[in-house]
């Protein structure tokens, strides 16, 4: 019977190997394309540059990040986000009314709410019909002020009438 054959054991060498040249083609195209930059960060930019000092590329970076999220592009893409949100509601509450068969009717929700709101309508009407049929019985004439100074009078006799029994 024959041995296996022994594999050669490796060597440790402390030479360089040669590194393989590679043909890595032609130089690739030079990429030139200019991106657009908001004047809010523009703006942001150049006051961190006036600013100087060591911290000024931090502020740029601050001042940008809130020229981009806080400026008048992002607000409208939220207010025009937000449009879009309320729609897509309103369209999936009208689809899924559709959907139940009640064609021109309010969605439960909707009647819910509907119902709730005509309660509370009813109930402060209630309330202001008791405070008119309590107020209905002072004249349209009536002067507040008119029965202040009738009361103030009054008192200053009657101080005077108290005087006038002490004196005797």
């Amino acid at each position: 019977m024959s041995s296996p054959a022994e594999a050669p054991a490796p060597t440790l060498s402390t030479e360089p190997t040669e590194k393989a040249k590679f043909d890595i083609g032609a130089e690739p195209p030079q990429l030139s394309e200019m991106v657009g930059v908001s004047q809010d960060i523009t703006a942001a930019a150049d006051a961190a540059k006036s600013l100087g000092g060591d911290y000024a590329p931090m502020v740029a970076v601050a001042l940008a990040g809130m020229a981009v999220a806080g400026g008048s592009k992002a607000w409208s893409f939220y207010r025009d986000r937000a449009e879009q949100k309320h729609e897509q509601e309103m369209q999936k509450l009208k689809m899924e009314a559709q959907s139940q068969g009640m064609e021109g009717q309010q969605p439960p929700p909707c009647q819910a709410a509907t119902a709730k709101m005509q309660a509370e309508i009813d109930s402060i009407k209630s309330k202001i019909g008791s405070i008119e049929k309590k107020t209905s019985m002072i004249s349209a004439d009536f002067d507040g002020e008119d029965v202040e100074r009738k009361i103030k009078r009054m008192k200053k006799r009657i101080d005077e009438l108290f005087e006038i029994a002490e004196q005797k």
